[in-house]
C-alpha cells in the first residue's frame, strides 16, 4: 500500500505504509555522526524516552542508504503541527525529524503518536500513470480515517515484519471490491517471495548492540568472517585448502551455490542458486567464472571437414561478455581423457576440465576422436570485481574468494568433477518438454558436488513450504523467464498453510 505524498507532471513521490520493521531507534540515533544506528529493544521493552518504531518508506534514500529520509506521518492538530507539517488527507499529516521532535518538545505529542518512516518511492512523469494503466497498481479512495485505523491496528497488533503486511493489503483490496482477485493470490509464490524479502530485510536483530543493517555491496571483513566458521576439524581443513588455493590462484576450481537451508539467491541472482561454477580466471583484479548447469533453447552448428553439420546446445554461462563486442563469447570445455592425450585444448588451472577452441573440437569430431556429446558449449561468463584495500598492494578484497567465504559458493571436492560432468551433459537443448528433467539434472550434480544437512529445515513464515523449495521454484521461474522466454509453471503447490 503506496501513500501518494507529492505529484505533478514531471515526479510523483509516495510511502509504503504497511511494511513494518521490528528496528526501534532512539533520539540519539538519529543524532550519530557515524551514521551506525543502534538497534533498540522494542516494544514495552524500550528504555528510551523517546523510541521510534521504524517503518520501511521505500528504497529512495531508504533503511540502507547513507542518508536515509525519514518521514513522519501524524495527526495532531495544534497550530505548531500545523506550521511544520503538511496536509496530506483532511487530518493526515506528514513532517520530517525535526518537525516531529519539535511537536514533541512543545508538550504536544510522544514519539508512539508518530509512524516514522525511512525511505520513500519515486517515479518520474507519466511512469506511475502507465503502470495504472496496466493494472500493476489500483487506485484506492480512502478517508484518513480508514488509513488511519489500519496504521494503529498494525502497530498495536505488533505485525511482525515478516507477514509482509499483506492483511493490510488485502483490507484495501476489499475497499475497491477486489477482495476475489486478493484471495486467488493469497499464498502464493509472489505472497511468499515477499515474506522472505522482508525477512532478509526488514526484521533486525533486537538483541545486538549494534545493526545487523549493511549496505549492498559492501564487503565484511575477511577476519570476521573465517571466524564466523564453525572450528570443526572439516571445516577448518576447508579454510586452510581454501587459503592455500587462493594464493596459489583459482583458476579451474569448481564450485556449487550455498547449501544453506536459506538460499542466498531466492530473492536475487536466482540463476546461483544449486549452480555448478568453473573459475577460468582468479587475479588481483577480478574473478572470471562460467556457469555450466543452464543449457539453453540455442545450439551451435558445427560443420565437419566432411561438410557433415552437427548442433551442440549452448549452455549459458553468464550475463556478461566482452565489453564492445555485441555476441557472446563462445567457449568450447572437455573433460575426456583421450582429448587429453591428444592435446585437445589446455587445462585451466589445476582442474580436470580443458578449454580448446572451436577448430580442435571440429578436427576432433572430424577424425572420430570425439562426439559432440563430449564437449560443453558456453556462452558468457561472470564477472567479480575486486578492490586494493589499502591502494598499495596490499590486501585485495571482494571477488569469488569473499564469497566462498560468505558461504554464498562451496569450493567442490576435484574428485567429484567427473561424476558432476557425466551428469550435466545428460541434460539436453532447454524447452518445455525438457525442463523438468534439465532441473532434475542440474540439482543432482549439485548434490554430488556435496553434502546438503537438512535435518532442520526452515520455513517461510506461516507456512508450510520450506525455504529450500522457495528457491528451487525461484530458480525455475528464472530459467523460464531467461531462458526459456516467459513463465509456465503452475503456482497451484502453494495450497497447505498453517
Amino acid at each position: 500500500m503506496i501513500l501518494v505524498t507529492y505529484h505533478d507532471e514531471h515526479f510523483t513521490k509516495g510511502i509504503i505504509l504497511n511494511r513494518p520493521t521490528n528496528l526501534f531507534l532512539g533520539d540519539a540515533d538519529f543524532l550519530n555522526v557515524d551514521g551506525e544506528p543502534y538497534i533498540k529493544p522494542g516494544g514495552e521493552e524500550s528504555t528510551v524516552e523517546n523510541s521510534w518504531q521504524i517503518w520501511f518508506g521505500g528504497d529512495v534514500r531508504g533503511l540502507y542508504s547513507e542518508n536515509s529520509e525519514i518521514n513522519c506521518i501524524h495527526s495532531i492538530d495544534t497550530e505548531t503541527s500545523r506550521n511544520v507539517s503538511e496536509v496530506l488527507i483532511n487530518n493526515l499529516l506528514m513532517t520530517n525529524y525535526e518537525g516531529a521532535t519539535q511537536i514533541i518538545k512543545n508538550g504536544e505529542a510522544s514519539a508512539s503518536d508518530f509512524w516514522m518512516f525511512a525511505g520513500s518511492c519515486g517515479w518520474t512523469g507519466g511512469q506511475l500513470l502507465d503502470e495504472l494503466n496496466r493494472d500493476s497498481w489500483y487506485m484506492v479512495s480512502a478517508a484518513e480515517s480508514t488509513v488511519w485505523q489500519e496504521l494503529i491496528r498494525q502497530r498495536d497488533e505488533g505485525s511482525d515484519p515478516r507477514e509482509a503486511g499483506i492483511q493490510t493489503w488485502y483490507t484495501f483490496m476489499d475497499l475497491i471490491g477486489k477482495e476475489d482477485e486478493a484471495k486467488s493470490l493469497s499464498e502464493s509464490f509472489a505472497d511468499l517471495t515477499l515474506k522472505e524479502y522482508c525477512t532478509e530485510h526488514l526484521l533486525f536483530n533486537a538483541t545486538n548492540e549494534e545493526s545487523d543493517i549493511q549496505e549492498d555491496g559492501n564487503s565484511l571483513d575477511l577476519n570476521d568472517l573465517i571466524s564466523s566458521f564453525s572450528s570443526t576439524p572439516d571445516t577448518l581443513d576447508k579454510i586452510v585448502k581454501l587459503a592455500l588455493n587462493a594464493r596459489n590462484g583459482l583458476d579451474g576450481t569448481l564450485l556449487r551455490g550455498s547449501s544453506n537451508e536459506r538460499s542466498p539467491f531466492t530473492l536475487t541472482d536466482q540463476k546461483f542458486h544449486k549452480s555448478i561454477l568453473l573459475i577460468l580466471q582468479d587475479d588481483d583484479e577480478l574473478s572470471v567464472a562460467m556457469l555450466l548447469n543452464h543449457p539453453t533453447t540455442k545450439t551451435r552448428p558445427i560443420t565437419l571437414s566432411n561438410g557433415k553439420a552437427v548442433e551442440m546446445v549452448v549452455r549459458y554461462g553468464g550475463s556478461f561478455g566482452i565489453p564492445g563486442v555485441i555476441e557472446q563469447p563462445i567457449i568450447f570445455l572437455h573433460n575426456k581423457s583421450k582429448l587429453k592425450k591428444l592435446n585437445i585444448g589446455e587445462a585451466i588451472g589445476n582442474s580436470d576440465i580443458w578449454i580448446c577452441t572451436e577448430e580442435q573440437v571440429i578436427g576432433a569430431l572430424s577424425e572420430g576422436s570425439a562426439s559432440q556429446k563430449d564437449f560443453m558449449v558456453i556462452e558468457g561468463f561472470s564477472i567479480w570485481g575486486k578492490e586494493d584495500e589499502d591502494g598499495e598492494g596490499g590486501f585485495i578484497e571482494g571477488g569469488l574468494l569473499n564469497d566462498i567465504l560468505e558461504q554464498k559458493f562451496e569450493v567442490v571436492e576435484p574428485e567429484f568433477t567427473d561424476e558432476i560432468w557425466v551428469t550435466l551433459l545428460a541434460q539436453a537443448p532447454l524447452s518445455i518438454d525438457t525442463l523438468d528433467r534439465n532441473c532434475r539434472m542440474s540439482s543432482d550434480a549439485w548434490s554430488v558436488a556435496g553434502k546438503n544437512d537438512n535435518t532442520f529445515p526452515s520455513y517461510v513464515y506461516k507456512s508450510k513450504v520450506t525455504t529450500t523449495e522457495l528457491a528451487d521454484d525461484a530458480l525455475r521461474y528464472w530459467i523460464e523467464a531467461f531462458l526459456l522466454g516467459g513463465v509456465i509453471s503452475s503456482s497451484e503447490k502453494y495450497s497447505a498453510f498453517d
